[in-house]
């Protein structure tokens, strides 16, 4: 480069050159002279000073070269002008807060009837029905979250994470304004369930594609820390629903609804952070738009950072391409390739022993992390009054317990790399287990009377809610680090999916539940759930922290679960029916039996319907 600076381009020098190139044209010659310089050469622009090249008067009587600047493009830096850390921070709370934050709504509900019920009577007359159709009115947006993450899977399948991301908030900031309008237009509250459905299905998408983003912007020792705000914002979400829902607040008959419109302060600025930020980059490299997947790695990561992730991604991208083979029959011919369709695909993962195992453990690690969780969030106000506190001290206790959950959500953010993702979920869910048994003693009839459960019940329902802040953010971190990048969606869907229909049952059958078997019989089966679930993880879940999506999916076996078990199974039973068979007269004597066994059960059953008839 410093020769042509100082020498000019050799091709030019010489007049000689140029009328042997174009000797047959003479046309050409002086065209390729009067061409615009921008398009002798890309990036380069070049300036004849001088066109008189016909010029013989120089000492030697050769031509004299034209003389020649050059003016070198101005290099435009890729990487966009700001930190890339603060870029990644906006990005990851944006996502957050469309999503998790949103609980909420779910939170603030629990302790707006009071303030609501006047309305609601008002218009279905009966408390019956008003309570029924404030049932509907919570429920919908659980239904909501389901129907929300299919259809994160059928537009992240074809058209990447950010879209659904996108979409889903529009639909967040659409269902919080419907709800908004509960009072101030006819059939407001059927306008009302149906904005927060809306709302529902936009977090779904923003949760199952957000949380996969999530796990693909950021380098691999700061991803931990990125899905764990997740769990931050879902604590600051419950917080400040039941803050905003006091009655020295937005608690009262004539301000409820507003209440339930906070989140728009958040939604509006997140939906034009979101908009603005570039696609996945590692999405982009697997779709083999590797220059846009540059730009947007840039975006995100420093330059260090973007070196080490792109190598990464390119290895995890040979890893899955070696795993997609072509299928060979028995003659050497390729078969037909099946249409590429959403159900295809799922078809096929689902074959696949390595997902289908990775899947069954997202599914118990995120489904039954800290059912405690359903309990105290969902019905400690109700709780607390059944322990003996009034209504007013009820609701102040349920945020004073919540307020070191989201203490601890925030402390945790700086240092949840530098731990185990197995330690932070196994350990808090040990603790768990024993918060709960305390609990259970306590509230026994033989010492309810030692110690005023008004105090006790809620300072262990503290601790315990304290420890599902640590076991609830490495859950949400592990879930889509199990997945290939290929897969994160798919099973991320499934898993929200699952989550929240068991979420919906568990949480319909609580207060029932309370109310018929107190809050000592109830514990019972969330200790017993929490042991097997500290057991099972101990012994199935893979560490996944610092670790690369190919590294932990050689952990699980390529076969499909319970294979071997099915073989086993089969072999007995063969072994069984052989032995049978050559022996026919026991064969006999136990077809026997199982027939005599049959008649008499019908025929108790036809005594049974005739003596209902009869009566």
């Amino acid at each position: 480069m410093f020769a042509l600076l100082t020498r000019g381009i050799p091709s030019l020098k010489k007049h000689r050159y140029l009328k042997e190139k174009y000797q047959n044209s003479s046309d050409g010659y002086e065209s390729l002279l009067e061409m615009d310089p921008s398009k002798v050469t890309r990036g380069v622009h070049i300036f004849v000073i001088s066109n008189e090249l016909e010029d013989l008067n120089s000492e030697d009587g050769k031509p004299k070269p034209p003389d020649v600047h050059i003016r070198m493009p101005r290099i435009v830096n890729t990487c966009p002008p700001g930190s890339s850390s603060l870029r990644l921070a906006l990005v990851v709370l944006s996502i957050g807060a469309a999503s998790h934050f949103l609980l909420f709504l779910d939170s603030v509900v629990d302790n707006l009837l009071p303030a609501a019920m006047p309305f609601f009577l008002s218009v279905y007359e009966t408390k019956e029905n008003a309570n029924h159709a404030w049932e509907m009115l919570v429920s919908s947006r659980i239904y909501g979250l389901a129907i929300g993450c299919f259809i994160a899977v059928l537009l992240s399948h074809r058209h990447g994470r950010k879209l659904p991301v996108v979409v889903g908030t529009i639909l967040d900031v659409i269902g919080v304004i419907l709800t908004l309008l509960i009072t101030y237009v006819p059939h407001g509250v059927t306008v009302a369930t149906i904005g927060r459905l809306i709302n529902g299905i936009g977090q779904g998408m923003v949760q199952t594609a957000g949380s996969v983003m999530l796990s693909e912007l950021p380098p691999l020792n700061k991803r931990g820390t990125v899905l764990a705000t997740l769990t931050m914002w879902a604590c600051m979400g419950e917080l400040g629903g039941m803050t905003i829902s006091l009655d020295d607040f937005f608690g009262t008959p004539e301000l409820w609804q507003w209440a339930m419109g906070f989140p728009l302060l958040v939604l509006l600025p997140a939906l034009y952070i979101i908009c603005h930020a570039p696609e996945s980059p590692r999405y982009l490299f697997l779709e083999n738009r590797e220059n846009e997947a540059r730009k947007a790695m840039s975006y995100y990561q420093s330059p260090a950072d973007c070196k080490q992730s792109i190598e990464e991604i390119l290895i995890e991208k040979q890893y899955t391409l070696q795993m997609v083979k072509e299928k060979i029959d028995e003659n050497g011919n390729s078969s037909k390739k099946e249409k590429d369709t959403l159900w295809n695909t799922i078809i096929e993962r689902l074959k696949d022993g390595k997902f289908t195992r990775a899947l069954l453990i997202a599914l118990f690690v995120q489904t039954f992390v800290h059912l405690d969780d359903w309990l105290w969030i969902s019905y400690s106000t109700q709780i607390f009054e059944n322990f003996g506190l009034s209504s007013g001290k009820a609701q102040t206790a349920s945020l004073i317990m919540s307020l070191p959950q989201a203490v601890i959500s925030v402390a945790l953010l700086g240092c949840f790399d530098n731990f185990d993702r197995r330690t932070l979920l196994i350990v808090p869910t040990i603790l768990s287990v024993i918060f709960g048994f305390l609990a259970i003693v306590f509230s026994s009839p033989g010492l309810s009377s030692l110690v005023p459960l008004f105090v006790i019940i809620p300072i262990l329902a503290t601790f315990d809610l304290s420890v599902a802040a640590i076991s609830g953010e490495s859950a949400y971190a592990i879930v889509p680090e199990l997945f290939l990048a290929n897969d994160k969606v798919l099973g991320s869907a499934i898993v929200g999916i699952v989550q929240n229909g068991f979420g919906g049952v568990l949480t319909n059958c609580l207060l029932t539940a309370l109310t018929n078997h107190g809050i000592s019989n109830v514990l019972v089966p969330f200790v017993a759930m929490n042991t097997i679930y500290a057991a099972v993880t101990y012994k199935w879940l893979p560490e996944t922290n610092g670790k690369t999506p190919q590294e932990i999916s050689r952990h699980f076996s390529p076969e499909f679960p319970g294979t071997d078990f099915y073989l086993y199974v089969k072999h007995k039973c063969s072994n069984i029916a052989a032995y049978l068979t050559a022996k026919p007269v026991l064969l006999n004597v136990i077809s026997f039996i199982v027939q005599l066994v049959g008649c008499i059960f019908l025929l108790d059953f036809g005594v049974s319907i005739f003596k209902k008839i009869g009566a």
